[in-house]
């Protein structure tokens, strides 16, 4: 999916997609090499929620090969100090965020809730967080996707393009 992306976006020649083991990233990139890490990660631990039987989708999904420490240390790993890791994540994990994230140094900076609708509860968190970064977080105006069924707001369709 992630090929199929760049090729559609034209970007081939300044995106190359590699496929591994997160647990093992650090064999295939050099320590601190990156300013920036982003990652979407399994949000299902244990038996939450109902799980795809296919395979793909459920490693996707569930923390069936990885969980959320391995992403952090990952993350930790690759990123110089004062590096940037983006991550969107489930908010009902959120304690276990922040307290996994400063566990392997990486300082939540800014978060920002997403709700579905205004009168829903938030579905999905977007952190920034800086490998080495001191204690300070921000906390940014909700971002609500849907106006009613099937219409976005005027800022989804601002960050869409449209």
């Amino acid at each position: 999916m992630a090929m199929r992306s760049v090729e559609l976006n034209g970007i081939g020649d300044r995106v190359r997609i590699l496929q591994g083991d997160i647990k093992e990233a650090d064999a295939m990139f050099a320590p601190a090499s990156f300013a920036i890490v982003t990652c979407n990660p399994p949000y299902m631990i244990g038996g939450h929620g109902l799980q795809n039987p296919d395979s793909p989708k459920a490693i996707a999904r569930h923390e069936v090969l990885c969980d959320f420490k391995d992403v952090a240390r990952a993350a930790r790993k690759l990123l110089k100090s004062g590096g940037h890791f983006y991550l969107v994540h489930r908010p009902f994990r959120l304690a276990e965020i922040m307290t996994t994230l400063r566990e392997y140094g990486l300082e939540p900076k800014r978060m920002r809730l997403v709700y579905p609708y205004v009168d829903r509860e938030p579905n999905m968190v977007l952190l920034d967080c800086v490998r080495g970064g001191r204690p300070r977080l921000s906390v940014e105006k909700p971002l609500i996707v849907y106006k009613e069924p099937g219409v976005y707001t005027d800022e989804i369709y601002e960050v869409y393009g449209y």
